[in-house]
């Protein structure tokens, strides 16, 4: 019998391929597709963090039950709106001040005479919104848990070719425990928004399978119960897994969305305190109980408790087990992989739990918080001796605490944050939202966080993801001066008092953005987009190891051009370059693609597809693009060197309860024969990835 690897790679690509196509039934039926606005902020926060996967289920998961289940605009509260990811701060504010003004909405309609409110914004927002008369509080639990709506995924993916880590070596050993496959099972019950229950099982690349380390197969597993608005007093509680908000983000957010992007005045954070996980994100989450309590009209009080293990690389043997409180770790690992044997060795070698509260007082148009967490690890980190990191000791306990507020008068909205680590070092946020009429908008915002400021995930505004050595003052603006185009524009200047990684000086940095948009609805969508940051960087220029700084520069350039041909057919085209400058090294990148996307109406069936070239110098001139996915997936590759890439989704309704859907993916380089490095190292010049999916509804 053939051993696949001894085919030619041509043909075994055409032998996966098939096979796949024969297996995988058909494709996924129409689905609510992400906006593309937030299309454009979840782009622009992968390139930011240099990721190309996000989970986007919290995400999805939130815009599909309220695409189901609309929420009431005129009982909804500030949290409620922020939780949709698609209205800014001050569209919200308007909204409740309207309500507060002239009374209930009797229509959607009347959005139009909200100052902030466009009709881009009105038409984006719609579909999740409703004015029906609310039923607050009338549900038993016993029909919450036995009714509603429920869903099953399956899903598999894999990449075709061979991997380093997957071919056995002369004794006939692998680097990885398990195969290439990943496989994914979710299922999760919604009662009207009301209670959510569900779980989420995944296997990685790499990993055992029922086998090795893995003998209960599935290596992540994750699930919930959570209750909305249960009654006056309750407000939420989830037991499981779950994650919290504390403020601007300085402690922990649980959300994302509030940052820099071309929705310029996006910057403050907000929404529920708690929030049920469905991320396949192996450590972002707490595990344990969570509750928010009404204790009076303008008073709400959240408490939380977690207890997890949690991968860490450990000095010491583990021979006492993970509650040996003198074991010694150097760092956490967040990467949520256990394929090899020392990633196996350090699964879940120490244990954490935390403990917190929310303390919020609330009026119309300001409210005032006290937040606080505790977090104990069962171990204690090594001290390093990198310079740069001098101030970021981790200690085995931390306490972090917070107060945050807003006020809002006329048009001005002040919001911001102040938190410190066991009363030693700070960080602190403070911004404003300004609509100056109904054609102009602005932001600010100024931030400062010690060089010591320790949070373990904080998640609030800056250039720094770890908010810690920075200081810098933001600006941003939007007009829209006649129907149909926007204007926007932000800067950012920041500098750094303490050194950084590469970066052995107190240095400075600035980033700005230029964008204009002309848009006819339901048609045409144009715009243009120009970004420049210059970033200091070590530099060497003799030959006694002396370093100093030089500027990194980087120019980007997109237009962009999305056309509906009719109500079945829509393309979009993208041409982007991006140009790096070093004192050791230039490089350019270019970045040009054609999409196609096809909905037959009255149609079970949809396609999607993309054709693109690319060609960069090196990975310093990588340009990042959003791709359409499989449901509740986003995927922005990290386009670099010089090749051509095609994708095609094909989404089929099987039946009204089964849909199914498949994807394809190549990448193919025209300059290298050696694609990625380590155990993901292949030996040639093709990438291919092929995803499955079946969903269940009943």
């Amino acid at each position: 019998m053939l051993d696949a690897r001894t085919l030619h790679p041509k043909m075994r690509f055409r032998k996966h391929l098939l096979l796949l196509i024969l297996t995988s039934l058909s494709c996924f039926a129409r689905s609510q597709d992400i906006p593309q606005e937030l299309q454009l902020i979840l782009e622009q926060f992968l390139e930011d963090q240099e990721l190309e996967e996000f989970d986007v289920a919290d995400i999805i998961i939130r815009l599909q039950s309220y695409q189901n289940e609309p929420l009431n605009i005129n009982t909804a509260s500030y949290e409620d709106l922020k939780d949709l990811l698609l209205l800014n701060d001050l569209q919200i504010q308007e909204i409740i001040s309207h309500r507060l003004k002239y009374g209930d909405l009797l229509s959607l309609e009347e959005l139009q005479s909200i100052p902030s409110m466009d009709i881009s914004s009105i038409r984006r927002v719609a579909p999740f919104l409703s004015v029906k008369d609310p039923n607050k509080f009338n549900y038993g639990l016993g029909k919450m848990l036995t009714e509603g709506k429920n869903q099953v995924f399956l899903k598999w993916r894999s990449i075709l070719e061979d991997q380093k880590g997957y071919i056995p070596d002369a004794e006939g050993e692998t680097a990885y425990a398990g195969d290439q496959n990943r496989y994914f099972v979710r299922y999760r019950h919604n009662y009207e928004n009301r209670l959510r229950y569900g779980f989420t099982l995944e296997k990685d690349p790499g990993e055992d399978f029922f086998t090795g380390s893995n003998k209960q197969g599935f290596d992540y597993m994750t699930g919930h119960f959570y209750l909305k608005e249960y009654s006056s007093f309750l407000k939420d509680f989830v037991i499981g897994d779950y994650s919290m908000s504390f403020g601007q983000g300085l402690i922990d957010h649980n959300d994302f969305g509030s940052g820099k992007s071309s929705w310029v005045t996006n910057i403050k954070k907000g929404g529920r305190a708690i929030k049920p996980y469905n991320s396949v994100n192996e450590n972002d989450f707490f595990r344990g109980a969570a509750a928010t309590l009404r204790l009076t009209k303008k008073i709400e009080l959240s408490l939380m408790g977690s207890y997890k293990n949690l991968d860490a690389t450990v000095a010491d043997d583990l021979e006492e087990g993970p509650d040996n409180t003198d074991l010694e770790i150097s760092t956490i690992r967040i990467d949520g992989f256990h394929r090899t044997e020392s990633e196996i060795r350090n699964e879940k070698s120490i244990s954490g739990w935390q403990a917190g509260s929310i303390l919020k007082y609330t009026e119309r148009n300001f409210h005032l918080a006290l937040n606080f967490l505790h977090q104990n690890f069962q171990a204690n980190f090594i001290p390093n001796n990198r310079l740069y990191d001098k101030f970021q000791e981790i200690p085995s306990q931390l306490n972090n605490i917070s107060f945050d507020y807003s006020y809002r008068i006329n048009n001005f909205h002040f919001f911001g944050e102040a938190a410190t680590n066991d009363a030693i070092d700070w960080g602190n946020l403070h911004g404003l939202l300004l609509g100056l009429d109904k054609t102009v908008s602005m932001a600010f915002l100024y931030r400062k966080y010690s060089p010591g400021y320790i949070s373990i995930s904080p998640n609030a505004f800056g250039e720094s993801a770890n908010n810690e050595n920075e200081q810098g003052f933001y600006a941003g603006i939007e007009i829209r001066p006649v129907y149909a185009w926007k204007f926007a524009a932000y800067a950012d200047l920041w500098n750094n008092p303490w050194l950084k990684f590469q970066i052995d000086r107190p240095s400075d940095g600035k980033e700005f953005l230029l964008r204009l948009d002309y848009i006819i609805k339901r048609k045409l969508n144009i715009y243009a987009q120009y970004t420049y940051e210059q970033k200091e960087r070590n530099f060497n220029p003799d030959d006694f190891g002396t370093n100093s700084l030089a500027n990194v520069d980087r120019h980007k350039l997109r237009i962009h051009l999305g056309y509906k041909i009719n109500k079945e057919m829509e393309v979009r085209s993208r041409l982007e370059l991006n140009f790096f400058d070093h004192s050791t090294n230039s490089s350019r990148g270019m970045l040009l693609y054609q999409d196609f996307i096809y909905r037959p109406i009255s149609s079970p069936w949809r396609i999607t597809a993309r054709y693109a070239i690319f060609d960069t110098d090196d990975f310093n001139s990588r340009i990042y693009a959003y791709e359409n996915d499989i449901l509740y997936e986003f995927f922005i590759p990290a386009y670099a060197n010089k090749g051509s890439r095609f994708y095609v989704n094909f989404r089929y309704d099987i039946t009204r309860w089964l849909t199914s859907e498949f994807r394809i993916a190549r990448t193919q380089f025209e300059n290298i024969n050696q694609i990625s490095s380590g155990n993901n190292q292949i030996d040639g010049d093709t990438q291919t990835e092929c995803k499955a999916q079946l969903v269940f509804k009943f």
